[in-house]
């Protein structure tokens, strides 16, 4: 009877699958992990694969080099690592690592958590004031700033912004810009950024039409008087 354990130990030279493996006494083969690892998996848009391990880990590694990773443009993997005791239970996941593949699949730097609750509010004198939230819940990296994005019937062009705000750790943030054309669409987006990192890929944006000239003049005004 072949054993896919036995296989794997001996022709792909005790492969991170072997090596689980040889720990189910089921198979007939017991194979004692080391004093305690960490079993890496990976999943793709969060949707962990733990059927099949990607890396092991010795408890005292700071990094992993894990081969074989076919990661395709426009996609997102998150990679997780559990220790593993030496009759081999596993711990509960450990913070996820994200990848970020972009459309020319290669991999993004790491980046802030995007704005949340975009709004766009007119003012007077062609004016637009942008507010938007930003969550530190789970972030990979602190922002240095958000970076504003002005459409104004060309398209977004996000690699040049049009202004930018700093971060300074409020949780609420607005933008006003200068005055603009009156009766023109406006579509405006903002991303988090990261100096000497990465900058949110959010897509999402608000519209607004500024209005510098105000309602028209109020005509035919009739004013009548009534003796007391």
């Amino acid at each position: 009877m072949e054993s896919k354990f036995l296989k794997e130990a001996l022709f792909c030279g005790m492969s991170s699958n072997a090596f689980k493996l040889g720990t189910v006494l089921s198979l007939g083969w017991f194979w004692m992990r080391p004093a305690g690892c960490h079993n890496v998996y990976r999943g793709q848009d969060g949707n962990m694969d733990y059927d099949n391990i990607c890396g092991v880990m010795s408890l005292e590694d700071e990094q992993v080099s894990l081969a074989g990773q076919a990661l395709p443009a426009n996609t997102i993997w998150h990679y997780i690592r559990r220790q593993v005791s030496h009759c081999g239970l596993e711990s509960t996941d450990s913070p996820a690592a994200v990848v970020r593949i972009d459309s020319a699949g290669d991999m993004l730097k790491l980046s802030p958590n995007p704005p949340l609750a975009l709004t766009a509010e007119l003012l007077a004198d062609g004016k637009v004031r942008l507010r938007w939230r930003y969550s530190r819940l789970g972030e990979e990296i602190s922002p240095t700033g958000f970076n504003i994005y002005i459409d104004s019937g060309s398209g977004f062009d996000f690699d040049t912004p049009d202004a930018e705000v700093s971060y300074g750790g409020a949780g609420e943030l607005s933008w006003t810009s200068g005055e603009l054309v009156n009766g023109q669409l406006y579509k405006f987006a903002v991303r988090s950024y990261k100096t000497g990192e990465g900058e949110t890929q959010n897509t999402n944006f608000v519209t607004a039409v500024p209005d510098s000239q105000g309602p028209p003049a109020i005509t035919d005004i009739i004013a009548s008087w009534e003796e007391e």
